[in-house]
């Protein structure tokens, strides 16, 4: 539960410094994708004199890496476009939608007990996801049109950031954590090659700082993949809690924000600590 908590806060720091390499620095996907996983890859790779090598390379482990990147280049180009439009918390809002399945995936495997008021927390989760789409359809009547891509994209963005977590967590051992997301943050930031200019954007306004929000986000990885081995219940976990943060920056900033808006998104942040509750209070 430390690395939990931990993962959150290092997460939300980051979350932030998304929004601003998307909107602000106005990256395409692919300029985001490179400079998030090659500013991760590098401060990893500080760390791996530390915490020493190992990854054990046979077939299972390279099919397994192969994913990994596929899954992470997808979340990368989702939340990239995702940002332009939306605020961080809603993004973490949508990815609650990945405690809903993690707790019938548990349940589906035995881990955890069927319990009614999960489930009742699990719609009251959705309920409030649809309410701020809602909300935003409300407020900004011209983007009702796009409501149908946005959707879209949300829904890649959280089945690849789902799969990621249940692909990490079936790596062999012999394979470190770090070495496994220092592989994936370098193939991933070799495939965007092609399709950047490197030069052009060294001299962008802002990238030294867009770098140094990769510091937290590389701590929350390890973090994060640590839980994922552990369980992938609370690997699910660790993004939405950001949404009570991020929710509360927002309104700090005084971002635009609806009665229907607000009000989907006091329910998500009630129903992920329901939810929590009654998992590690009950006991199930």
């Amino acid at each position: 539960m430390v690395c939990v908590l931990l993962t959150v806060a290092c997460y939300t720091i980051s979350s932030l410094g998304d929004k601003h390499i998307s909107s602000r620095l106005q990256c395409s996907p692919a300029e985001f994708a490179f400079i998030v996983s090659f500013a991760t890859m590098i401060w990893i790779g500080i760390t791996i004199p530390f915490m020493g090598w190992g990854f054990r390379f046979n077939v299972t482990n390279i099919l397994l890496l192969l994913s990994l990147t596929i899954w992470k280049v997808a979340e990368f180009y989702t939340s990239a476009l995702l940002l332009k439009t939306v605020s961080a918390y809603e993004l973490k809002a949508w990815l609650g939608i990945n405690i809903v399945g993690s707790y019938f995936y548990n349940v589906f495997c035995g881990i955890y007990q069927a319990d009614m008021w999960i489930i009742c927390c699990s719609v009251i989760l959705l309920a409030g996801i649809l309410m701020i789409m809602k909300g935003r359809r409300i407020s900004d009547s011209s983007e009702s049109s796009s409501l149908g891509r946005l959707c879209f994209l949300f829904l890649l963005f959280i089945v690849s950031k789902y799969l990621y977590g249940l692909t990490l967590g079936q790596m062999t051992q012999g394979c470190r954590t770090t070495s496994v997301l220092l592989l994936v943050m370098l193939l991933t930031a070799l495939l965007q090659l092609p399709r950047i200019q490197i030069s052009e954007l060294a001299r962008r306004k802002g990238m030294a700082g867009a770098a140094f929000t990769r510091l937290p986000n590389a701590a929350g990885l390890i973090l994060e993949a640590f839980v994922a081995m552990e369980n992938i219940f609370l690997y699910a976990m660790i993004q939405p809690v950001q949404l009570a943060l991020l929710f509360a920056a927002s309104l700090v900033k005084k971002e635009s924000m609806g009665k229907m808006k607000l009000a989907g998104s006091l329910l998500c942040i009630f129903s992920v600590c329901a939810i929590t509750v009654l998992i590690y209070c009950k006991k199930i």
